[in-house]
């Protein structure tokens, strides 16, 4: 299928490697946490997975080892990111499937499962697609399940308009292993398709549709996780 321009930047995956290396968009904090969720919630118990805009699952997979996984489904809308993602995720012993769609699309199409996982991909939505996923989501939550979205989240108070601008800033300060030429990339990523919400709206719009947020890992102002249960 053809790829909308949303994703394009992500298919130069060196760009998005040096990225995570750095820990530009804290990915090792968010990491962490995420295993910590992962014990909490489920110990030794197998679970079954599904991974919404999965991309490449360079930074999913190793935090899966020493879990009990029963199954691994992923979805992306690149069809070289899910290539990559076939070698990262090969030293699991589940069945894995990979699919070639958009996160909502898949999610719809689910059965239940236990772990719901979303990394830096709903802030793409709209704030009315932000909710209807949360809607779907929580019905195809199994019982005891964990959704968990690693994002960025506006701050309070922030305007959209303020946050790009200010991203933009961090982009230029911070991630300074980056090229000139993978910086503005990013940022023209960022400023056409980044519709990040403040946490606030998250948890409503989570509450909503009768799912509890837990206790969020915030490494950074926007960048954070956070874990939902049934209510």
């Amino acid at each position: 299928m053809n790829e909308p321009a949303a994703v394009r930047f992500f298919h130069v995956w060196d760009t998005y490697a040096k990225v995570v290396a750095a820990n530009y968009m804290f990915h090792q904090e968010i990491g962490q946490a995420i295993k910590a969720g992962l014990r909490d919630r489920f110990g030794a118990r197998p679970f079954s997975i599904l991974d919404l805009g999965c991309g490449d699952a360079a930074t999913f997979a190793p935090l899966l080892d020493g879990f009990a996984v029963k199954s691994y489904r992923g979805a992306d809308l690149s069809e070289a990111a899910l290539t990559l993602a076939r070698q990262n995720l090969s030293g699991l012993s589940c069945p894995v499937v990979l699919t070639q769609t958009d996160l909502m699309s898949e999610l719809e199409a689910a059965e239940p499962h236990d772990l719901i996982y979303v990394s830096f991909a709903l802030h793409h939505l709209t704030t009315v697609q932000k909710a209807g996923f949360f809607r779907v989501a929580s019905q195809k939550l199994a019982p005891g399940g964990l959704l968990l979205l690693a994002d960025v989240v506006r701050e309070e108070g922030e305007s959209l308009p303020d946050y790009l601008d200010a991203y933009s800033n961090y982009l230029r300060e911070a991630m300074v292993a980056l090229e000139d030429a993978e910086r503005d990339a990013i940022r023209e990523h960022i400023l056409s398709f980044d519709l990040p919400e403040p946490c606030s709206v998250l948890r409503a719009q989570a509450e909503s549709a009768g799912l509890h947020m837990l206790d969020a890992a915030a490494p950074h102002k926007w960048h954070r996780l956070l874990p939902f249960v049934k209510a």
